[in-house]
């Protein structure tokens, strides 16, 4: 079940940006505790990860991309 917030973060991730929660929360108006619920819901469905600087991201119909090998 989608949430209206749920559909709304990820709109709002929709377009390729890399977010953090704190920005989507005063970009949604919506207080940050509940936006990072709804971010580790998407996490958990495969919808959404993390990278390493806190910016979330949502996945194209794929997982977590491979990490690139250091040369």
């Amino acid at each position: 079940m989608t949430t209206t917030l749920e559909a709304d973060v990820f709109a709002l991730l929709r377009p390729g940006g890399l977010l953090t929660a704190d920005t989507i929360a005063l970009n949604l108006n919506a207080p940050r505790w509940r936006v990072v619920r709804v971010l580790h819901a998407l996490r958990d469905n495969g919808d959404a990860f993390q990278n390493r600087q806190a910016k979330w991201q949502i996945t194209v119909g794929q997982h977590r991309p491979q990490r690139q090998a250091a040369r």
